[in-house]
């Protein structure tokens, strides 16, 4: 910003953590003024790259490509699309990204941010995906613009027309004007045909760290997606602690920019701390697992991020000479996150790339969610990995008890590390008020300044969720408020371990089950059947994949019993019944073996019919109603 462009100068948030020192004073800026001082001191650094995979027409090859923008020129387009929003909008207005995963995501969500308007990070319609969710989002938080790029306009378009004709938002163009239906009209702009001459139109908006900044839709896995308001503070506390864990230089990621873990790594700190964002599309990662891990070794990233399941798909897809060709020796940091970590995936990860150059303590699984803005609790950098065995039916009874590694009846559970920068995490008993002291296992809650305020357009269920308090066994107030996470876990030396939702744990006559502990099972029988194994896991191994059974209690003849949903292979649905019988039988028997619970269904289904949130997780809930129905096949 020039000194005499008479917008009003960069403002600081200021604001206090609690550290086991004491208070922190932060002096913080707003992502919008970072990245444009990042643009006057460091204007040719590279700030975002997208490797793309595309296919030639002439050959019908696949081809790799890199494009990338500097600050300079990512400020420049930022500002120009945020000059056409400020004509378009009022502040405080909610604005759609309908992007795919490309630079113009990154153009489209900072310049809401320059624009003083609240970012919708989603994504564009496709073909093979159902819009049911983009038509729940839209209509929730009944944007007054939406921003794509060209090449998915008319998909964009058909979307609102659809919504139109639900008597949803209506449609319109680039130019403004409405399309006759009912609703507030959505401007429709296409960030990459902007003209940058816009930019010099565009004014810095007054922002306050309690102003919203964007709306984190959350994946939706216990119920329709609720849209979490993150503030500016919120934002800026979080990148802060980010950078105050591991300030990295160059991050490397394929997690979708929707999702918070896509957004806040790959988005919103790196650019805040002008860092270098090198980024591959969820579909190219899919096709290929070996990009991801051949574009940390061309761009040698120093931190990278993924959930578990994706480590357990670079073993199996990534072989022979192809690993030989990495150097992974730059990585210093690998998050593991978003969903259940499991030991023995990660184990075999760090195993199968140590010659590559990883390092063993390179691997970090961590714990965050939405509603705090990502971050709640990782392990020091460095670290690595670190898992306890505990005695399984302790745990389910909820005490965490620890047994020695490969003792009879246990499970290893995965430490996700302390808690981050300013954040407190209690355990809470679920039926009490006060919090539980360490080994016991109950609701996870988090209090901080990156804890967001509650759901767009929702106080009920705000009040429910965010505006909570502790009291402490001597009736002592713990200051808040307090954040239910709806996860189950304990801490124990003051790491957080975590053991599933709440809303998912499996009660058969009086005992509690962790439905992640079947499942992994379920996934262990496969693991075994590739590892050669001729143990328990038997014929079952031809099974599972990765996060692919769904393990829940249904009410059945006035009884709560035990359904695991199992994704087969299609050779393994078209196989004879005998051959399918003893498959189940095995299976059932594994269960049985470690969880003293006989499953009353056991249903095999064609691979990619249980139903996920848009981050992968198993939807349990959609699971039952869908198996309650009759909907899967057998």
């Amino acid at each position: 910003m020039s000194p005499d462009s008479g917008e009003p100068p960069e403002e600081v948030i200021e604001t206090a953590v609690a550290t086991a020192r004491g208070s922190r004073h932060l002096r913080l800026r707003y992502l919008p003024d970072s990245v444009s001082l990042f643009a006057r001191t460091a204007g040719s650094s590279p700030a975002v790259t997208f490797v793309e995979y595309g296919m030639r027409r002439d050959t019908g090859r696949r081809e790799k490509s890199a494009r990338t923008m500097d600050y300079a020129e990512l400020d420049e387009r930022a500002r120009s699309v945020a000059a056409v929003l400020q004509r378009r909008c009022e502040p405080g207005d909610r604005v759609a990204v309908l992007c795919p995963h490309e630079p113009g995501y990154v153009v489209a969500f900072l310049a809401c941010l320059y624009a003083g308007v609240i970012a919708v990070p989603l994504y564009a319609p496709e073909a093979l995906r159902s819009n049911e969710r983009l038509r729940s989002v839209m209509g929730d938080c009944a944007p007054r613009c939406v921003l794509t790029v060209s090449a998915v306009r008319p998909s964009v378009q058909r979307l609102l027309d659809e919504m139109g004709g639900m008597g949803g938002m209506g449609g319109t163009n680039d130019v403004g004007g409405t399309d006759g239906t009912d609703g507030p009209p959505a401007h429709l702009v296409c960030v990459d045909e902007v003209s940058p001459e816009e930019a010099g139109s565009w004014r810095r908006p007054p922002m306050r760290p309690d102003d919203v900044a964007y709306l984190q839709y959350t994946s939706g896995s216990t119920g329709a997606p609720a849209g979490v308001r993150v503030t500016h503070l919120n934002l800026a506390v979080t990148n802060h602690q980010i950078r105050a864990h591991w300030p990295s230089s160059v991050i490397a990621s394929w997690v979708p920019f929707f999702h918070d873990f896509g957004l806040v790594c790959g988005i919103t700190n790196p650019l805040g701390a002008g860092a270098h964002s090198v980024n591959l599309s969820p579909m190219a990662f899919v096709q290929d697992p070996y990009r991801w891990l051949r574009m940390i070794s061309d761009y040698r990233a120093d931190w990278s991020i993924t959930p578990s399941s994706s480590l357990v798909q670079c073993v199996r897809r990534v072989t022979g000479e192809r690993r030989s060709e990495l150097d992974l020796s730059s990585l210093r940091l690998l998050t593991i996150a978003a969903e259940p970590v499991y030991a023995e995936s990660t184990e075999a990860f760090t195993s199968a790339f140590a010659a590559g150059g990883l390092s063993a303590t390179a691997p970090s699984p961590c714990y965050g969610l939405a509603e705090a803005t990502l971050p709640v609790s990782a392990p020091p950098v460095g670290e690595g990995m670190t898992d306890r065995s505990f005695d399984r039916d302790a745990l389910a009874a909820g005490v965490a008890r620890e047994l020695p590694p490969g003792s009879p009846n246990t499970v290893r559970i995965v430490s996700c590390g302390t808690p981050s920068l300013g954040v407190s995490v209690r355990i809470r008993h679920r039926e009490g008020l006060g919090p539980l002291p360490d080994g016991r296992v109950g609701e996870i809650w988090v209090s901080g300044p990156n804890v967001a305020d509650g759901y767009w357009n929702r106080p009920e269920r705000s009040a429910e969720v965010f505006e909570k308090h502790l009291v402490e066994p001597d009736g002592d107030l713990l200051p808040g408020p307090w954040l239910r996470t709806g996860d189950l876990g304990f801490l124990l030396e003051g790491r957080v371990h975590v053991v599933g939702r709440a809303k998912d744990m499996i009660i058969v006559r009086g005992r509690n089950h962790y439905p992640d502990d079947i499942e992994a099972t379920v996934q262990a029988a496969r693991a075994g059947r590739e590892a050669g194994a001729a143990g328990p896991a038997g014929p079952a191994g031809n099974i599972a994949s990765e996060g692919s059974a769904a393990a829940f209690s249904a009410g059945i003849d006035g009884e709560e019993r035990l359904v695991v949903l199992v994704e087969a292979e299609p050779a393994l649905l078209t196989a004879g019944e005998a051959e399918v019988e003893v498959i189940l039988r095995d299976l059932r028997q594994e269960i049985t073996r470690n969880h003293g619970l006989a499953a009353h269904d056991l249903v095999l289904v064609r691979r990619g019919t249980l139903p996920r949130t848009t981050s992968g997780k198993i939807r349990r809930g959609a699971c039952r109603e869908q198996y309650l129905r009759g909907e899967f096949d057998r």
